[in-house]
C-alpha cells in the first residue's frame, strides 16, 4: 500500500512503476548470474589446481582438504541454487512480458471499444434527437386526427339528422302520394261526368250565341233594307245596340273558349297526376 501510494505520488501509474521494478529486478538477477557464473568458473579452476596439488601432498592434510572440498561443495550448492532462482526468474519475467503484452492488448481493445463506444453515444444522441422530433410530429399528427375524427363524428352526427329528415319527409311523402292516389281515383270517378255536364252546358250556349248571332245578321240586314233614311239619333241608337249584342257576342264567345281551355287543363293536370303516383 505504502509502494503504491508512493507511486501514485509521484505521477506514475501502477502498471508503470510494476514495470520498472520488474525490469530493475531483472537486470540485477542477470548482472547476479554473471557474477556467479565467474565464480563458478574461478570455482572450476580452483578445484582443477586444488585436485592437483592434492595428489602431491601428505596423506597428514587429509582432514583439512575435506573440510575446505565440504565448503567449496556448499559454495557449489549455492551456486546452483542461484541459478535456479534466476532460471525461475527468468520464466517469471517471460510469463509476466507475456502478460503485459496481453495486458497491453486488452488496454488496446479497450481504448477501441471506449472510441468505440463514444461513437455509438454520439449515435445514440443523434438517434434520440430524431426520435424526439419524430415523437413530436407524431403528437401534432395525433392531435389533428383527433380533431378530424371529432369534425367526422360532428359531420356523422349531421347527416344521421339529415338521414332521420329525410326518412320522416319520405313517411310524408308516401302518405300524401296516398291521399293523392285516393283523391285522383275520386277524381276519376267523378270526372266523367262533370266533363259531360260542362260540356253539355258549353254546347247550349254555344247554340244560343250561334241564334244570337244570327239574329243580328237579320237585324242588320233588316235595317238595311229599311227605304226612309234615319236621322242621326236613331243612327246613333241603332249603332249603339248593335255595339252593345257585339260586346255581348264577344263576351259569350271568350267565356265558351274559356270554359274548353278549362276542360282542356283539367284533363292534362288528370294526366299529370296520374303520371305522378304512378
Amino acid at each position: 500500500m505504502a509502494t503504491n501510494a508512493g507511486s501514485t505520488a509521484t505521477g506514475i501509474s501502477f502498471a508503470d512503476w510494476r514495470r520498472t521494478t520488474n525490469d530493475s529486478l531483472m537486470s540485477t538477477a542477470e548482472s547476479l548470474l554473471e557474477r556467479l557464473e565467474d565464480v563458478a568458473d574461478m570455482l572450476l579452476q580452483i578445484d582443477e589446481a586444488y585436485a592437483k596439488d592434492g595428489d602431491s601432498k601428505a596423506d597428514g592434510a587429509v582432514e583439512a582438504s575435506t573440510t575446505r572440498q565440504e565448503i567449496v561443495e556448499r559454495f557449489h550448492e549455492g551456486v546452483e541454487n542461484a541459478r535456479s532462482i534466476i532460471g525461475v526468474l527468468k520464466k517469471e519475467k517471460w510469463r509476466l512480458s507475456r502478460r503485459e503484452m496481453s495486458v497491453e492488448m486488452r488496454m488496446g481493445e479497450l481504448e477501441d471499444y471506449k472510441s468505440h463506444l463514444q461513437s455509438d453515444m454520439s449515435s445514440l444522441n443523434q438517434t434520440v434527437d430524431v426520435l424526439s422530433l419524430r415523437v413530436v410530429q407524431l403528437e401534432n399528427q395525433l392531435a389533428e386526427a383527433q380533431e378530424t375524427q371529432e369534425q367526422l363524428e360532428a359531420d356523422l352526427a349531421e347527416h344521421k339528422l339529415s338521414i332521420e329528415e329525410y326518412k320522416t319527409w319520405l313517411a310524408d311523402s308516401h302518405k300524401q302520394n296516398a291521399k293523392l292516389k285516393k283523391s285522383f281515383e275520386l277524381l276519376e270517378t267523378q270526372t266523367p261526368h262533370t266533363l259531360i255536364t260542362e260540356n253539355t252546358m258549353v254546347k247550349n250556349e254555344i247554340a244560343v250565341l250561334m241564334d244570337e248571332n244570327k239574329k243580328l245578321k237579320e237585324l242588320i240586314r233588316n235595317a238595311e233594307t229599311v227605304s226612309p233614311p234615319a236621322t242621326d239619333e236613331h243612327l246613333n241608337r241603332l249603332t249603339r245596340d248593335f255595339l252593345r249584342q257585339l260586346s255581348s257576342l264577344d263576351c259569350d264567345e271568350q267565356t265558351a273558349e274559356a270554359a274548353k281551355d278549362g276542360q282542356e287543363s283539367l284533363t292534362l293536370s288528370a294526366d299529370s297526376e296520374t303520371t305522378a303516383v304512378t
